[in-house]
């Protein structure tokens, strides 16, 4: 696999898959992304650093190591993203090698299926000789939109399936937190949820907000919970990837947020059973299609108030929780397994 970066969150499933092709599988990796706060993170035997040049104001990028070895293998992973040169040299390098090539990835931006560069990620495909999606919605796109080329699901997981249970109690009393898990950056839109829970603690002051994480904007938000005189109800819990802790947090909480666009993190809240309010317009990732399991809170895009009254109707409805249906579904369909079998299935073109 030849790919941008593998986060820590990718660490499950890749134990797994290496397992699964002991000494066959080679990782080929950059220290950090287009975004240098989306970084590699996994522990892994059989991983490669390589040098990542960001080149036209940071639009595109050109990774360089190893690459004689990514042209002669007999099986190939590489990044679906037109952003990433080094995926569309060994792409057209290997196509006339006549050498199979996989992508793997989102099927289309944030932006959609109409965006100026989804046309790009359909080129790329047809390069290819396979897609890996990270959701069954995807995946029935990917065919019909190219019918005859194979296409695998490998769904876009966190953790392995023991570790997805629904947590807590349904006794209403126990839970009184909001919770945050992710970077504090633009397009999470994370101030937008401080104005709201503003709102919302005003009709409910028992309600307490958890921001699990960081980035660039920490500073700033510290300083505006101060301002809107909440500082005492938002804790900064820091950056926590360990799955104990977590849940620890989701035993508390009356429900995630997604003020921006969501995305992988809605897998883990629903997981554990725990719903989360999510804005309606947003450019979400494919992950959003776990909304048609019921966990679910829908409010207005940048809209304040509206995300209060979600915070508040989470707080109504507190003593339904953990929604063990939910996270029963999770637990079969998006777990590090799953998501290690489809690259697997992949790998070994099992159709």
């Amino acid at each position: 696999m030849y790919l941008a970066v593998l986060p820590s969150y990718r660490q499950n499933c890749m134990e797994i898959l290496l397992d699964e092709f002991p000494g066959r599988l080679d990782l080929y990796v950059s220290e950090s992304h287009l975004d240098s706060s989306v970084k590699s993170g996994v522990q892994l035997p059989n991983l490669h650093y390589v040098s990542m040049r960001r080149l036209m104001g940071n639009k595109v990028f050109l990774q360089s190591g190893h690459l004689l070895q990514a042209l002669r293998t007999d099986d190939l992973v590489v990044d679906l993203n037109p952003r990433s040169l080094s995926a569309w040299m060994l792409l057209v390098a290997r196509r006339v090698l006549h050498k199979r090539t996989l992508v793997w990835g989102h099927l289309y931006p944030r932006a959609g299926s109409s965006s100026n560069t989804a046309s790009a990620r359909r080129t790329m495909r047809r390069f290819a000789s396979g897609t890996i999606t990270y959701t069954y919605s995807d995946q029935a796109a990917a065919e019909h939109e190219l019918p005859g080329q194979p296409v695998w699901a490998a769904t876009n997981a966190l953790y392995r399936a023991n570790d997805i249970q629904p947590v807590g109690t349904s006794k209403a009393e126990t839970r009184k937190e909001v919770l945050y898990v992710g970077r504090f950056e633009g397009s999470k839109k994370v101030p937008l949820l401080l104005e709201s829970f503003a709102h919302a603690v005003r009709q409910q002051p028992d309600l307490l907000l958890r921001l699990v994480g960081g980035g660039s904007q920490e500073d700033q938000l510290r300083h505006r919970a101060h301002e809107l005189g909440i500082a005492d109800k938002v804790i900064f819990e820091g950056w926590v990837d360990d799955v104990d802790r977590l849940k620890l947090f989701y035993e508390r909480a009356i429900c995630a947020v997604s003020p921006g666009f969501a995305g992988l993190g809605l897998t883990q809240c629903l997981g554990f059973g725990v719903p989360m309010v999510v804005s309606k317009d947003e450019p979400h990732a494919p992950e959003i299609e776990l909304a048609d399991t019921g966990g679910v809170i829908w409010v207005e895009t940048d809209s304040t108030t509206s995300m209060a009254e979600g915070l508040l109707a989470a707080w109504r409805r507190r003593g339904e929780l953990p929604l063990s249906l939910v996270s029963d579904y999770v637990r079969n369909h998006y777990s590090a397994e799953s998501m290690a079998r489809g690259l697997h299935y992949a790998l070994e073109d099992v159709r």
